[in-house]
This record gives structure tokens, sequence and C-alpha cells, in this order.
């Protein structure tokens, strides 16, 4: 019986397998799989610590890590999602008073907010002095910028104040002008800062001339005073250019190219947000590490 069984078993096999279609692979050209685009969880946590640390100056907590990874994980990593993610770092109180610190221990060596106090007392004690009535709007004027310095940090925090005009208050006061005491250092020292180079023969003799009391022209704009200059320096092409360098060199550890330092600088020129190219360039793939 079991014979039986086993000769009827491999006659339906046989069958089977002549009743099977056969199947023709055609190979398709150019059909490669897509590339992986998925961002491992090792890369995002490495962008939260570096933006971080990079923005704020400090590791994130441990709350702030979660919430960090959590946004960039519930949709791999998308570029909105690592927007909204550095435009709440660049609103947090610490990112303020970090620009405020680089800005014065770079530019003013370190700075105390102790050393401005002081400053302003000094004036005020001229301003009740016989023999400095004659001076009193110079006196008033200086106490003016002393007390615009040392409100940086809060104006920043409050909107009230662009990375632009900080830089114009740090180079308009007592401190500044002490560093860098004459009118050509001055100049010099406010081109290798802000531009990263220093001026032509002809930048230096016009700037000199403007900042001196007398009409000059200095890239494209005309001005006759200190305050002109700063105007001119701080809203030219040359200045955003230098700040858009600063940014890819501290965060991207390379210059620019061509295309980029133009593109950048133009939309820097539309929104004068330095948030705006930060959240731009930070948000990259480049920088993300993928």
């Amino acid at each position: 019986m079991l014979r039986i069984i086993y000769f009827l078993l491999c006659i339906s096999l046989a069958c089977f397998s002549a009743c099977k279609p056969e199947v023709d692979i055609i190979p398709v050209p150019d059909n490669t799989a897509p590339p992986d685009r998925s961002v491992p969880e090792v890369v995002k946590a490495n962008y939260v610590n570096k933006c971080y640390i990079t923005l704020l100056g400090r590791k994130a907590t441990e709350a702030e890590f979660s919430a960090g990874m959590s946004l960039l994980s519930r949709d791999n990593a998308l570029l909105s999602d690592r927007q909204a993610f550095l435009d709440g770092l660049l609103s947090k109180p610490d990112y303020s008073q970090r620009q405020y610190d680089i800005a014065r221990i770079e530019i003013l060596n370190n700075l105390d907010t102790a050393e401005i106090t002081f400053q302003i007392a000094i004036y005020a004690q001229l301003a009740q002095l016989p023999e400095y009535q004659p001076f009193l709007d110079i006196i008033y004027a200086e106490i003016a910028k002393m007390q615009a310095l040392k409100n940086i940090p809060a104006d920043l925090e409050a909107g009230t104040l662009n990375r632009i005009d900080m830089h114009r208050r740090f180079v308009n006061n007592f401190f500044y002008d002490e560093i860098n005491m004459g009118t050509q250092n001055f100049i010099l020292g406010t081109f290798e800062y802000f531009l990263k180079r220093y001026p032509t023969d002809t930048e230096l003799a016009r700037a000199t001339t403007m900042i001196d009391g007398f009409e000059a022209i200095l890239f494209g704009a005309e001005g006759k005073d200190k305050d002109d200059f700063l105007q001119i320096f701080f809203m030219s092409d040359d200045y955003l250019e230098g700040q858009i360098l600063n940014v890819y060199e501290d965060f991207l550890f390379r210059p620019p190219t061509s295309y980029e330092m133009g593109i950048k600088t133009q939309a820097y020129r539309s929104h004068l947000s330095y948030k705006n190219v930060l959240r731009d360039i930070l948000s990259t793939d480049e920088f993300l590490g993928i």
C-alpha cells in the first residue's frame, strides 16, 4: 500500500513540475537601488550636541537632548525639523549672552561689565565739575555710548538689536579707541577683525579723511565724520561678506565658494538677520554630517 502511495506522489510532483510556467528574467538597464537617506542615530546625537556647544557654549541638558532627538527623529532629520531645532536654540537667552561674550572678549580684550560701569561713573563725575561744563555734550555722548555697550545683552535678548548694530556699538566707545589709538589704528583694527583683511591704500586714505572730519567716499558711499564711517562700513557688502566667511570657517572649517559667498551675502543683505544666516548654514547636510 505504501509503495502505491509513494508511486502516485512521484507522478503528481512530476506533473506539477512539467506544468510550472517558465519565468524569464529580463535585466533592466540603470535599475540601481536608491541611496539610503536614513540618518543614523549617532549622527543626530552628534548634531544636537554640536549645535548646543556651537551656539550656546554648553552641552545640552538631558531634557534638552531628549527633546532635540525627538524632533529630529520624527521625520528622519528633515531640513524643516533641523531649522525648527535651530530656531529654538537661537531664541534662548544663552545664545544672546554668548554672542555678547565672544565679541566682548575678541573686540574689547575681555572687557568686564564692571569696567563699563566704572567708566560711566567717571564721566558722570566729570560732568559735575565746573571746568568741564563746556564739554557736557561730549561727556553725555560718551556716557550714552557706554550705556549702549552695557545694554547689549538685554537688547539682544529683547530682539531690539541685531548683530550688525551690536558690532557698531562695540567699536564706537572709549574702550575700543583706547585699544586702537589713533585714526589709522582704528581703521586697521576694524578692517582686520570684521573683513578679515587690511584696507587697500585707497580705502585707508579715504577712511582716514572721513573720520578726521572731511568728505570722502568709501565703499561707494559718501561721509564726513566717524559716525558716517561706521554707518557705511557696517552696511557694506564687504562687512556682510566678512560675516559669511566667519560662519563658513568657524562651523564648516572651510571658506565659502565664490557662488556660496555671492548667494549668502545677497540673502544676508535682504534680511540683515545673522540668525537666519546661521540657521541656513547649520541646517545643511554638510553641518549635519551626512
